[in-house]
């Protein structure tokens, strides 16, 4: 029995990015036609002559000690372009205690991942490529190791939306925390986006999840109706557009000019999952801005998370 909706798997960092760029459009930048490279950790497809040898490192906070560290590198080998990329999760440190509650000290939690991305092959029209990550978690004196691997394919159409199908985290634990394997956070989503013909906007939509369709809710025991005549309970249950909203994420970039990007991005499922039944709130909602120099670019994220807090990510990408 699983005690909340999002507890299946481990290693959920995998399924973001941490570059300000992605986080501002909600984590759909999967099709950004852009030249920096960092945009290609999620999709090494992306990968151009002008994002090469670009240099990103983004930092991120949540506050209460957790924070993100992220670096990408593109390169080529014998013509062949790669992205490095680096990832790290620190949730901070905690206090430990016997089982009687006596200080012991305190300990740290994190998550990291290695990956490299390339492109494969193009055939009829599409591009396909692959990422593969190492991946390691260490949780005190608990530890485990695992490699994943994302496959996509992508066409983009000169009069019609560009489009992606990929398959994420696909993989095994190299050696698990208690002895006891668990799942990685597999996700196959489809992806849809396109710059408008006459105007400075370039809009996203992300169809995730897709395998666990219709099960990304839950049903609340405590969301009950009674009824005044009978007395009678009956537990209100979520529809089905509730459920499949959970599994869509959009987002729109203004592009008033060449050097400055201005982001808007919006995630159902974060909404639903961090609303309140007392308040309005504005989970899920994220916001940035990206400005481009000749040697560099600067993207500022800012994700509303909850009432409780909110995460700024900062990112900065060097050409060398």
């Amino acid at each position: 029995m699983l005690a909340q909706s999002g507890g299946s798997s481990i290693f959920s960092f995998l399924d973001r990015s941490m570059f300000a760029g992605s986080s501002s459009l909600a984590n759909t930048a999967y099709l950004n036609p852009t030249p920096v490279g960092a945009y290609a950790l999620q999709n090494p497809l992306l990968l151009t002559d002008t994002s090469m040898h670009q240099l990103e490192v983004s930092y991120g906070s949540l506050g209460n000690g957790i924070q993100t560290l992220q670096s990408t590198f593109g390169f080529t080998i014998k013509g062949r372009a790669l992205l490095l990329g680096v990832q790290s999760l620190s949730y901070g440190e905690f206090n430990a205690t016997d089982n009687w509650g006596n200080s012991l000290g305190t300990f740290s939690a994190g998550d990291m991942s290695l990956s490299v991305g390339t492109q494969l092959l193009e055939a009829y029209g599409w591009k396909l490529g692959s990422n593969f990550k190492l991946v390691s978690g260490t949780y005190e004196s608990y530890q485990s190791w695992a490699l994943t691997a994302d496959l996509m394919a992508m066409r983009r159409f000169k009069d019609a939306p560009d489009v992606i199908v990929m398959l994420k985290n696909t993989g095994f634990q190299l050696s698990a925390y208690n002895n006891q394997r668990e799942s990685l956070p597999t996700n196959f989503l489809f992806a849809i986006g396109d710059k408008l013909k006459y105007a400075p906007f370039r809009w996203s939509f992300v169809l995730d999840e897709i395998q666990r369709f219709n099960q990304l809710g839950y049903e609340d025991p405590n969301n009950t109706v009674v009824d005044p005549i009978t007395g009678n309970v009956t537990q209100t249950k979520q529809n089905i557009f509730n459920r499949s909203l959970r599994h869509l994420s959009g987002s729109i970039e203004f592009l008033p000019t060449q050097r400055t990007h201005f982001m808007l991005g919006y995630s159902f499922r974060r909404q639903f999952e961090m609303a309140l039944p007392t308040r309005r709130t504005s989970g899920g909602f994220t916001l940035g801005t990206g400005l481009y120099f000749d040697k560099f670019t600067l993207h500022y994220a800012n994700e509303l998370r909850s009432i409780a807090g909110r995460m700024n990510t900062i990112s900065l990408s060097i050409t060398i």
